[in-house]
Formats: C-alpha cells, structure tokens, sequence
C-alpha cells in the first residue's frame, strides 16, 4: 500500500531540478541577452542562490535523515523568484526581452518552488500515516 501512496505523490525531486535549471539560465540571463545595469549583477546573484537550492533540494536524499527534501530551502527559492519577476520593475529595466526572461524565468521558480513545498509537505502527510 506505502508503495501506491509514493507514486500518486508530486515529483518533488523532478521540480527542484527544473529550479536549478532555471536558475541557471537566470544566472546567464544577462549576458546571453546583452542586459546591462544593476540587474546583471543581481541576476548573477539571485541566479546563482536559486540553482544551488534547486540543487541542493534535488540531490537531497529520500533515504537520509529526513524523509522528504526541507521544505525551507524551496520556499526561499519561491521567495527568490518572486523577487526576479519584480526586479526588473524596481530597477526600470528597458531592454524588454531581459523584462519578459526575468519575468518569465522567475514565474516558472516560483511555480516549480511552490509546487515542491506542497510535494513535501503532501510527502511529509503519507510518511506519518504510512
């Protein structure tokens, strides 16, 4: 029975690595699109902290310690998505194919983060009924 519970449950492994590729391309965002200004920089940055914690959340181990990926460090990465999406509005960004990557790039971290918290916490449910 624990074995249909586990395949009916959303991939949450599958989405943080989805997150660290996006991150990644938010990483190389601004020169892959000859951005220039502050928000080079701060994709770099925010880029570089959101693959890290799509991949660390990836590679974490079902089997270790804890029996589902933290749910903390995707919720930052929820966080910092949020913040690339409105980045380019704080910073009054011109160039629009940099605002529309930013933009798009940082809804679909946000989307793949929030649906990993939710994956875990729907994990964390069937282990304590399991």
């Amino acid at each position: 029975m624990s074995d249909r519970v586990s395949d009916s449950q959303l991939p949450v492994e599958r989405m943080a690595g989805i997150v660290a590729v996006v991150g990644t391309w938010i990483f190389w965002s601004g020169v892959f699109v000859t951005g220039t200004g502050w928000i080079v920089t701060l994709n770099v940055f925010l880029g570089g902290a959101i693959a890290t914690i799509g991949a660390y959340t990836a590679a974490w181990p079902s089997d270790g310690p804890l029996p589902v990926p933290s749910v903390a460090a995707p919720m930052v990465a929820f966080v910092l998505g949020l913040v690339v999406i409105a980045l380019p509005f704080l910073l009054g960004v011109g160039y629009e194919l940099l605002v529309w990557s930013n933009v798009g790039a940082g809804a679909v971290v946000a989307f793949m983060s929030g649906v990993s918290v939710y994956g875990s916490w729907q994990l964390t449910g069937a282990t304590t009924r399991a």
